[in-house]
């Protein structure tokens, strides 16, 4: 039996967890990093934002992590490690589609929404191919020499006064002993399962499922635009060259183009309209939302399954949350602690703001009695965040049957978005805040503004009439004025945005 001791076990190597481990080991901890499988491996690509390139940047800045900068853009991610799959995302494309029949471009946009996060295509945000970046880092812990244990299955977790994990691998016995634990694994869930922590996902209002694969063979939305006289000349940007979402009939679709021509593709749907029905098999699923919006069928008629993970991947709701994220000598990092959808592409960014505040307060308070408050403030700012983004997710789903309803609950978000990021660049005169919340989550103002929101959503009949529709519009218009400085609502070309992230420090 091999038996090894750490100051702290990360559970899980994807970006988060290996990212935990890098700056542990900077700090002078001896962590350890164990992971039930290896890499590379299949996860579904995911994009950044401009806040998860601020954090990234800061993280390899403070910790002497030089290495990681560059992919806080696409230009020096390209530059740097060309090798590395990505793509580049200048912001968020939308296109409303009704059933049976085409997409229709209009002169004014109606049915298009574009919001351009970043100038140029060298500052763009980026789409992460997860195989490709989790195996980067995860290289990265082993060059730094931390000990890594992959293909390690952990059997049982014993907590006294520290911890003791009994593992195998592959045929070997191992036997951990760790003052503190953090996991990072996810929807596995291993210390929550070990622990029995209860499930408190009922208190989400999201109710989603997600149908997606990654394709090669997939039209570009630019070319078919083009093609059907559309006109692309008013677009800020590429409009392939972002977070593309189609929006449907309870449901939406995303489309990630990676620079090796290579998308990530899938279907949300409201699990309250369109619930799951195990009869239909997942490729029958696929073809019947494909055959209902014609235009999207064209897009996808030469598409092709590519291997990992070359299938259709099918879930029950995505939705969870644990009851608890701390306790004496352990944490969950955000995507452990719960999820609610992909749908603002807050995952990367989250997860980092997550590993920020955790290793800074172990930093602090490590052998301290004071750790335990710390951890306590963690969570408590981890479930509000995770309330928050439920509640700006929500408002979208409740407005997809009405595109303005749609665009309107979206700019929500954007303007909590925005106001967080003018915070971390600097540009708005507030004192600096470690306890300062993802997306504004801890602005009271703000969250009654959402909430009002989804009062009046709700309130809606389900087909909204014009007059619903233009008060709705109305009411976030002038509700969010005190943190809307990117001119949303008032664009000089309707729906086309071409500018609304904070200026960003360099990043050569």
């Amino acid at each position: 039996m091999t038996r090894v001791t750490a100051d702290i076990a990360i559970l899980g190597s994807g970006f988060s967890g290996s990212l935990t481990a890098l700056i542990l080991n900077r700090l002078g901890f001896k962590p350890v990093l164990i992971d039930r499988a290896a890499h590379p491996r299949f996860a579904i690509g995911e994009s950044s934002t401009p806040i998860a390139d601020m954090i990234l940047r800061d993280l390899a800045d403070t910790y002497n992590l030089p290495r990681l900068r560059p992919l806080s853009a696409y230009g020096t991610w390209q530059d740097t490690y060309p090798h590395l799959v990505a793509g580049r995302k200048r912001g968020f494309s939308y296109f409303h589609h009704r059933v049976g029949q085409s997409f229709r471009p209009d002169p004014d946009h109606v049915n298009e929404l574009l919001v351009a996060a970043s100038s140029t295509n060298e500052l763009s945000d980026t789409h992460w191919l997860r195989a490709d970046v989790d195996a980067f880092l995860a290289g990265e812990v082993r060059r730094a020499g931390i000990p890594f244990f992959d293909n390690t299955e952990v059997t049982t977790l014993h907590q006294g006064e520290g911890w003791r994990l009994a593992a195998r691998r592959d045929d070997e016995p191992l036997d951990f002993h760790v003052a503190f634990l953090i996991d990072a694994t996810g929807p596995a869930g291993v210390v929550p399962r070990a622990l029995g922590l209860a499930d408190h996902t009922a208190s989400f209002r999201t109710h989603s499922r997600a149908l997606f694969a990654h394709f090669d063979g997939v039209v570009r939305w630019h070319d078919w635009m083009a093609a059907h006289e559309g006109r692309i000349d008013d677009h800020p940007y590429y409009c392939d060259d972002a977070a593309l979402h189609h929006v449907l009939d309870g449901a939406w679709m995303w489309m990630l183009r990676f620079n090796n021509d290579v998308v990530s593709a899938g279907l949300m749907l409201d699990e309250r309209r369109h619930p799951l029905d195990e009869s239909i098999a997942p490729e029958e699923e696929w073809q019947r939302w494909l055959r209902r919006y014609p235009s999207i069928h064209e897009q996808f008629d030469r598409a092709r399954l590519v291997d990992p993970p070359g299938a259709l991947i099918r879930t029950k709701p995505l939705q969870r949350r644990a009851a608890r994220a701390v306790g004496r000598a352990w944490a969950l990092l955000p995507y452990t602690a719960g999820f609610v959808d992909p749908l603002h592409s807050t995952g990367i960014a989250h997860s980092l703001y997550g590993v920020e505040r955790l290793v800074a307060l172990l930093k602090q308070h490590w052998q301290s009695p004071s750790l335990e408050a710390a951890l306590h403030r963690y969570e408590q700012a981890l479930f509000r965040e995770l309330a928050f983004i439920d509640k700006l997710v929500a408002a979208c789903y409740a407005s997809l049957g009405a595109f303005r309803l749609f665009t309107a609950s979206t700019m929500l978000y954007f303007a909590g978005a925005i106001t967080f990021e003018r915070q971390r660049a600097g540009l708005i005169d507030q004192p600096p805040s470690p306890d300062r919340l993802f997306l504004c989550a801890g602005d009271a103002a703000l969250c009654r503004i959402v909430d009002e929101a989804l009062v009046r959503l709700s309130a809606m009949d389900i087909l909204p009439t014009p007059a619903q529709v233009e008060a709705f519009e109305t009411f976030v218009e002038t509700a969010i004025q005190p943190y809307n400085t990117a001119g949303l609502f008032h664009p000089e070309v309707p729906n086309m945005y071409h500018h609304t992230a904070a200026p960003i420090q360099t990043i050569s």
